[in-house]
Protein backbone atom coordinates (compact mmCIF):
# COMPACT_ATOMS: atom_id res chain seq x y z
CA UNK A 1 0.00 0.00 0.00
CA UNK A 2 1.44 3.34 -1.04
CA UNK A 3 2.21 5.87 1.65
CA UNK A 4 0.11 9.02 1.38
CA UNK A 5 2.32 11.75 -0.05
CA UNK A 6 5.33 9.56 0.82
CA UNK A 7 5.34 11.25 4.23
CA UNK A 8 5.99 7.98 6.08
CA UNK A 9 8.91 6.85 3.92
CA UNK A 10 11.92 5.97 6.07
CA UNK A 11 9.93 5.96 9.31
CA UNK A 12 9.69 2.91 11.56
CA UNK A 13 7.51 2.50 14.63
CA UNK A 14 8.09 0.20 17.60
CA UNK A 15 6.27 -0.43 20.87
CA UNK A 16 8.45 0.18 23.92
CA UNK A 17 7.15 0.13 27.48
CA UNK A 18 3.62 0.14 26.15
CA UNK A 19 3.99 3.22 23.97
CA UNK A 20 4.98 4.01 20.41
CA UNK A 21 8.48 5.30 19.57
CA UNK A 22 9.67 6.26 16.12
CA UNK A 23 12.94 5.61 14.26
CA UNK A 24 14.32 6.90 10.99
CA UNK A 25 15.92 4.64 8.40
CA UNK A 26 18.27 6.18 5.83
CA UNK A 27 20.67 4.83 3.24
CA UNK A 28 23.96 6.71 3.25
CA UNK A 29 26.74 5.74 0.81
CA UNK A 30 24.90 2.48 0.18
CA UNK A 31 24.73 1.53 3.85
CA UNK A 32 21.57 1.43 5.93
CA UNK A 33 21.61 3.67 9.00
CA UNK A 34 18.98 3.99 11.71
CA UNK A 35 18.44 7.02 13.92
CA UNK A 36 16.25 7.53 16.94
CA UNK A 37 14.29 7.04 18.96
CA UNK A 38 11.82 9.90 18.56
CA UNK A 39 8.85 10.42 20.88
CA UNK A 40 6.52 11.56 18.07
CA UNK A 41 6.04 10.78 14.43
CA UNK A 42 6.33 14.48 13.60
CA UNK A 43 9.80 14.71 15.16
CA UNK A 44 10.93 11.63 13.23
CA UNK A 45 9.54 13.00 9.96
CA UNK A 46 11.24 16.40 10.51
CA UNK A 47 14.58 14.67 11.10
CA UNK A 48 14.11 12.54 7.98
CA UNK A 49 13.35 15.51 5.74
CA UNK A 50 16.27 17.53 7.13
CA UNK A 51 18.64 14.58 6.68
CA UNK A 52 17.54 14.03 3.06
CA UNK A 53 18.12 17.71 2.29
CA UNK A 54 21.61 17.56 3.82
CA UNK A 55 22.35 14.41 1.81
CA UNK A 56 21.38 16.21 -1.37
CA UNK A 57 23.65 19.15 -0.50
CA UNK A 58 26.52 16.93 0.70
CA UNK A 59 26.24 18.16 4.29
CA UNK A 60 24.96 15.01 5.99
CA UNK A 61 27.29 13.47 8.60
CA UNK A 62 25.57 10.54 10.34
CA UNK A 63 28.26 10.26 13.03
CA UNK A 64 26.82 13.41 14.62
CA UNK A 65 23.74 11.44 15.56
CA UNK A 66 25.20 8.07 16.46
CA UNK A 67 27.56 6.61 19.05
CA UNK A 68 27.69 9.69 21.27
CA UNK A 69 28.04 12.14 18.37
CA UNK A 70 31.32 11.35 16.58
CA UNK A 71 33.72 8.44 16.39
CA UNK A 72 36.84 8.27 18.55
CA UNK A 73 39.91 10.13 17.32
CA UNK A 74 42.06 7.03 17.75
CA UNK A 75 39.81 5.07 15.36
CA UNK A 76 40.18 7.83 12.77
CA UNK A 77 43.97 7.77 13.23
CA UNK A 78 44.10 3.97 12.96
CA UNK A 79 42.21 4.12 9.68
CA UNK A 80 44.49 6.83 8.26
CA UNK A 81 47.60 4.95 9.38
CA UNK A 82 46.44 1.94 7.37
CA UNK A 83 45.99 4.16 4.31
CA UNK A 84 49.60 5.38 4.73
CA UNK A 85 51.07 1.91 5.25
CA UNK A 86 52.73 1.92 1.82
CA UNK A 87 54.19 5.42 2.02
CA UNK A 88 57.97 5.88 2.07
CA UNK A 89 58.15 7.76 5.37
CA UNK A 90 56.68 4.90 7.41
CA UNK A 91 58.68 5.73 10.52
CA UNK A 92 57.42 9.32 10.61
CA UNK A 93 53.89 8.09 9.95
CA UNK A 94 54.07 5.73 12.93
CA UNK A 95 55.54 8.41 15.18
CA UNK A 96 52.94 11.08 14.40
CA UNK A 97 50.10 8.56 14.60
CA UNK A 98 51.18 7.44 18.06
CA UNK A 99 51.81 11.00 19.22
CA UNK A 100 48.38 12.32 18.22
CA UNK A 101 46.68 9.14 19.43
CA UNK A 102 48.08 9.70 22.91
CA UNK A 103 47.01 13.37 22.90
CA UNK A 104 43.36 12.56 22.12
CA UNK A 105 43.02 9.22 23.90
CA UNK A 106 39.35 8.54 24.63
CA UNK A 107 38.29 11.76 22.84
CA UNK A 108 35.90 12.10 19.93
CA UNK A 109 36.43 13.98 16.70
CA UNK A 110 34.18 16.86 17.72
CA UNK A 111 36.50 17.67 20.66
CA UNK A 112 39.24 18.81 18.25
CA UNK A 113 38.93 22.57 17.95
CA UNK A 114 41.22 25.40 16.83
CA UNK A 115 41.63 26.52 20.47
CA UNK A 116 42.73 23.05 21.58
CA UNK A 117 45.13 22.72 18.66
CA UNK A 118 46.70 26.14 19.27
CA UNK A 119 47.35 25.18 22.90
CA UNK A 120 49.05 21.98 21.74
CA UNK A 121 51.13 23.93 19.23
CA UNK A 122 52.42 26.36 21.85
CA UNK A 123 53.32 23.48 24.16
CA UNK A 124 55.36 21.89 21.36
CA UNK A 125 57.26 25.13 20.84
CA UNK A 126 58.04 25.29 24.57
CA UNK A 127 59.74 21.88 24.35
CA UNK A 128 62.36 23.37 22.01
CA UNK A 129 60.99 22.14 18.68
CA UNK A 130 61.52 24.47 15.74
CA UNK A 131 58.49 26.02 13.99
CA UNK A 132 59.33 23.89 10.95
CA UNK A 133 59.12 20.70 12.99
CA UNK A 134 55.87 21.79 14.64
CA UNK A 135 54.45 22.34 11.16
CA UNK A 136 55.16 18.69 10.39
CA UNK A 137 53.03 17.57 13.36
CA UNK A 138 50.05 19.60 12.21
CA UNK A 139 50.49 18.80 8.53
CA UNK A 140 50.11 15.12 9.45
CA UNK A 141 46.98 15.75 11.52
CA UNK A 142 45.52 17.93 8.76
CA UNK A 143 45.95 15.12 6.23
CA UNK A 144 44.40 12.64 8.67
CA UNK A 145 41.32 14.79 9.31
CA UNK A 146 40.95 15.56 5.60
CA UNK A 147 40.21 11.87 5.11
CA UNK A 148 37.63 12.01 7.91
CA UNK A 149 35.93 14.96 6.19
CA UNK A 150 35.88 13.17 2.82
CA UNK A 151 34.34 10.09 4.43
CA UNK A 152 31.61 12.17 6.06
CA UNK A 153 32.80 11.56 9.61
CA UNK A 154 33.62 15.21 10.26
CA UNK A 155 31.99 18.37 8.95
CA UNK A 156 35.18 20.47 8.57
CA UNK A 157 38.87 20.24 9.34
CA UNK A 158 39.84 22.37 12.39
CA UNK A 159 43.53 22.31 11.47
CA UNK A 160 42.79 24.44 8.41
CA UNK A 161 41.81 27.32 10.67
CA UNK A 162 45.39 27.46 11.98
CA UNK A 163 48.00 29.35 9.99
CA UNK A 164 51.18 27.33 9.65
CA UNK A 165 54.39 28.91 10.88
CA UNK A 166 56.38 30.60 8.15
CA UNK A 167 59.38 28.54 7.11
CA UNK A 168 62.21 30.80 6.09
CA UNK A 169 64.35 29.78 3.12
CA UNK A 170 67.28 31.93 4.11
CA UNK A 171 70.79 30.92 5.07
CA UNK A 172 71.14 27.29 6.02
CA UNK A 173 72.46 27.05 9.58
CA UNK A 174 75.72 25.16 9.97
CA UNK A 175 78.52 25.23 12.51
CA UNK A 176 81.86 26.92 12.05
CA UNK A 177 84.91 25.14 13.45
CA UNK A 178 84.95 27.49 16.44
CA UNK A 179 81.24 26.91 17.15
CA UNK A 180 81.76 23.17 16.89
CA UNK A 181 84.60 23.25 19.42
CA UNK A 182 82.49 25.26 21.86
CA UNK A 183 79.53 22.91 21.47
CA UNK A 184 81.60 19.76 21.98
CA UNK A 185 83.18 21.27 25.09
CA UNK A 186 79.76 22.20 26.48
CA UNK A 187 78.37 18.72 25.88
CA UNK A 188 81.28 16.81 27.38
CA UNK A 189 81.81 13.05 27.23
CA UNK A 190 80.26 10.93 25.85
CA UNK A 191 77.91 13.34 24.10
CA UNK A 192 80.74 15.21 22.37
CA UNK A 193 81.68 12.01 20.53
CA UNK A 194 78.05 11.42 19.55
CA UNK A 195 77.83 14.92 18.10
CA UNK A 196 81.15 14.73 16.29
CA UNK A 197 80.08 11.40 14.78
CA UNK A 198 76.94 13.08 13.39
CA UNK A 199 79.04 15.79 11.72
CA UNK A 200 81.40 13.20 10.22
CA UNK A 201 78.66 10.98 8.77
CA UNK A 202 75.73 13.29 8.04
CA UNK A 203 73.35 10.75 9.59
CA UNK A 204 69.89 11.93 10.55
CA UNK A 205 69.06 11.91 14.23
CA UNK A 206 66.87 8.81 14.22
CA UNK A 207 69.23 7.00 11.83
CA UNK A 208 72.16 7.52 14.17
CA UNK A 209 70.54 6.61 17.46
CA UNK A 210 68.78 3.52 16.09
CA UNK A 211 72.03 2.19 14.62
CA UNK A 212 72.89 -1.44 15.41
CA UNK A 213 76.37 -2.93 15.61
CA UNK A 214 75.44 -5.55 13.02
CA UNK A 215 74.93 -2.66 10.56
CA UNK A 216 78.48 -1.34 11.10
CA UNK A 217 81.25 -2.85 8.97
CA UNK A 218 84.58 -1.36 10.05
CA UNK A 219 86.52 -3.61 7.69
CA UNK A 220 84.79 -2.19 4.62
CA UNK A 221 84.35 1.29 6.17
CA UNK A 222 80.61 1.15 5.63
CA UNK A 223 77.36 1.61 7.56
CA UNK A 224 74.20 -0.04 6.26
CA UNK A 225 70.87 1.65 6.94
CA UNK A 226 68.06 -0.90 6.42
CA UNK A 227 65.23 1.58 7.07
CA UNK A 228 65.58 5.16 5.85
CA UNK A 229 63.45 8.19 5.09
CA UNK A 230 63.47 7.19 1.42
CA UNK A 231 62.11 3.77 2.35
CA UNK A 232 64.96 1.71 0.91
CA UNK A 233 68.36 0.40 2.05
CA UNK A 234 71.16 2.98 1.98
CA UNK A 235 74.89 2.93 2.69
CA UNK A 236 77.08 5.48 4.44
CA UNK A 237 80.89 5.54 3.99
CA UNK A 238 82.86 5.87 7.23
CA UNK A 239 86.03 7.96 7.62
CA UNK A 240 88.98 6.95 9.76
CA UNK A 241 88.01 9.42 12.48
CA UNK A 242 84.45 8.08 12.55
CA UNK A 243 85.85 4.55 12.84
CA UNK A 244 88.02 5.64 15.77
CA UNK A 245 84.95 7.06 17.50
CA UNK A 246 83.07 3.79 17.02
CA UNK A 247 86.01 1.76 18.30
CA UNK A 248 85.99 3.94 21.41
CA UNK A 249 82.46 2.79 22.32
CA UNK A 250 82.12 -0.27 24.55
CA UNK A 251 78.39 -0.68 23.99
CA UNK A 252 79.01 -3.72 21.76
CA UNK A 253 79.83 -5.67 24.93
CA UNK A 254 76.34 -5.32 26.40
CA UNK A 255 73.90 -4.34 23.64
CA UNK A 256 73.01 -4.76 19.99
CA UNK A 257 72.67 -0.97 19.78
CA UNK A 258 75.58 1.37 19.10
CA UNK A 259 73.87 3.99 21.30
CA UNK A 260 72.01 1.98 23.97
CA UNK A 261 69.89 3.53 26.70
CA UNK A 262 70.30 2.65 30.38
CA UNK A 263 68.20 -0.36 29.52
CA UNK A 264 70.55 -2.07 27.07
CA UNK A 265 67.66 -3.74 25.27
CA UNK A 266 66.59 -0.38 23.81
CA UNK A 267 68.45 2.42 22.09
CA UNK A 268 68.69 6.03 23.25
CA UNK A 269 65.48 8.01 22.86
CA UNK A 270 66.71 10.56 20.31
CA UNK A 271 64.13 13.20 21.10
CA UNK A 272 64.61 12.84 24.84
CA UNK A 273 68.39 13.26 24.42
CA UNK A 274 67.82 16.26 22.17
CA UNK A 275 65.59 18.04 24.69
CA UNK A 276 67.48 17.15 27.88
CA UNK A 277 71.12 17.23 26.77
CA UNK A 278 71.68 18.81 23.37
CA UNK A 279 69.43 21.89 23.46
CA UNK A 280 70.48 22.99 26.99
CA UNK A 281 74.15 22.87 25.91
CA UNK A 282 73.36 24.93 22.80
CA UNK A 283 71.59 27.55 24.91
CA UNK A 284 74.37 27.73 27.52
CA UNK A 285 76.93 28.82 24.96
CA UNK A 286 74.53 31.13 23.12
CA UNK A 287 74.31 29.44 19.71
CA UNK A 288 71.27 30.64 17.80
CA UNK A 289 69.09 28.51 15.52
CA UNK A 290 71.22 25.41 16.07
CA UNK A 291 69.26 22.16 16.02
CA UNK A 292 70.46 18.58 15.69
CA UNK A 293 69.76 18.78 11.96
CA UNK A 294 72.31 21.63 11.79
CA UNK A 295 74.96 18.90 12.23
CA UNK A 296 73.83 17.33 8.96
CA UNK A 297 73.94 20.77 7.33
CA UNK A 298 77.48 21.17 8.71
CA UNK A 299 78.48 17.88 7.07
CA UNK A 300 77.08 19.04 3.72
CA UNK A 301 78.47 22.56 3.93
CA UNK A 302 82.00 21.28 4.54
CA UNK A 303 81.72 19.05 1.50
CA UNK A 304 80.73 22.12 -0.52
CA UNK A 305 83.57 24.23 0.90
CA UNK A 306 86.00 21.45 0.01
CA UNK A 307 85.00 21.95 -3.64
CA UNK A 308 82.83 18.86 -4.17
CA UNK A 309 80.06 19.08 -6.75
CA UNK A 310 76.31 18.83 -6.27
CA UNK A 311 76.23 15.20 -7.39
CA UNK A 312 78.80 14.14 -4.80
CA UNK A 313 77.07 16.05 -2.00
CA UNK A 314 73.67 14.64 -2.97
CA UNK A 315 75.08 11.11 -3.00
CA UNK A 316 76.66 11.47 0.45
CA UNK A 317 73.50 13.06 1.84
CA UNK A 318 71.58 10.19 0.21
CA UNK A 319 69.24 12.52 -1.64
CA UNK A 320 67.48 11.28 -4.77
CA UNK A 321 68.39 14.48 -6.63
CA UNK A 322 70.45 17.64 -6.39
CA UNK A 323 67.60 20.14 -5.86
CA UNK A 324 68.06 20.26 -2.08
CA UNK A 325 71.83 20.60 -2.44
CA UNK A 326 71.55 24.02 -4.12
CA UNK A 327 71.48 25.65 -0.69
CA UNK A 328 75.18 24.80 -0.26
CA UNK A 329 76.35 26.01 -3.68
CA UNK A 330 77.34 29.46 -2.42
CA UNK A 331 79.81 27.85 0.00
CA UNK A 332 81.92 26.19 -2.66
CA UNK A 333 84.07 29.20 -3.54
CA UNK A 334 86.70 26.88 -5.04
CA UNK A 335 84.60 25.72 -7.96
CA UNK A 336 83.00 29.17 -8.29
CA UNK A 337 86.43 30.76 -8.77
CA UNK A 338 87.26 28.08 -11.31
CA UNK A 339 84.03 28.87 -13.15
CA UNK A 340 84.92 32.59 -13.25
CA UNK A 341 88.38 31.77 -14.61
CA UNK A 342 86.67 29.76 -17.33
CA UNK A 343 84.84 32.90 -18.45
CA UNK A 344 88.10 34.85 -18.47
CA UNK A 345 89.92 32.21 -20.52
CA UNK A 346 87.09 31.48 -22.96
CA UNK A 347 88.47 31.51 -26.51
CA UNK A 348 92.04 32.15 -25.28
CA UNK A 349 93.37 28.76 -24.28
CA UNK A 350 97.07 29.57 -24.84
CA UNK A 351 97.46 32.93 -23.18
CA UNK A 352 96.23 35.09 -20.34
CA UNK A 353 93.47 37.63 -20.60
CA UNK A 354 94.38 40.90 -22.26
CA UNK A 355 94.23 44.20 -20.38
CA UNK A 356 93.61 47.76 -21.51
CA UNK A 357 96.54 50.20 -21.77
CA UNK A 358 95.00 53.43 -20.54
CA UNK A 359 97.99 55.56 -21.67
CA UNK A 360 98.04 54.54 -25.31
CA UNK A 361 94.42 53.48 -25.65
CA UNK A 362 95.66 50.19 -27.16
CA UNK A 363 95.17 46.64 -25.91
CA UNK A 364 98.40 45.30 -24.42
CA UNK A 365 99.25 41.65 -23.99
CA UNK A 366 101.02 41.19 -20.61
CA UNK A 367 103.03 38.30 -22.05
CA UNK A 368 104.87 40.71 -24.43
CA UNK A 369 107.88 42.53 -23.00
CA UNK A 370 108.25 46.31 -23.07
CA UNK A 371 111.19 45.96 -25.48
CA UNK A 372 109.13 43.91 -27.82
CA UNK A 373 106.38 46.52 -27.80
CA UNK A 374 108.86 49.30 -28.63
CA UNK A 375 110.24 47.32 -31.55
CA UNK A 376 106.77 46.92 -32.97
CA UNK A 377 106.12 50.67 -32.68
CA UNK A 378 109.41 51.54 -34.42
CA UNK A 379 108.55 49.18 -37.23
CA UNK A 380 105.24 50.98 -37.78
CA UNK A 381 106.97 54.40 -37.94
CA UNK A 382 109.59 53.28 -40.48
CA UNK A 383 106.89 51.93 -42.73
Amino acid sequence: MARLGRRDRGLLVKIRDGRQVWYVRLYHHGQERRFGSFATKTAARDFYEKAKLEQKEGRFFPERFQHGGYELVQICIDRYEQLCANKKSRKDQRYFAQWWRSRFEGKRLNTISAVVLEDIRQRLLCTGLTPQRVNRYFAWLRACLNVAVREGRLMNNPVKSLKMFKEFKGRTRFLSSEEEDRLLAALGAPYDAWTRFAILTGLRQEEQFSLKWVEVDLERNLITLPATKAGDIQYVPVTQEAKDILRGFDSWQRSVWVFPSLNSSTHVDARNFYRRIFLPAVRRIGLENVTWHALRHTFASRLAMAGHGDGTIAALLRHSGTALVKRYAHLSDTHLRQAMEGVSQFGRPDRQAVVSDHKTGSIADPTVTETGTAEVMRGKKSS
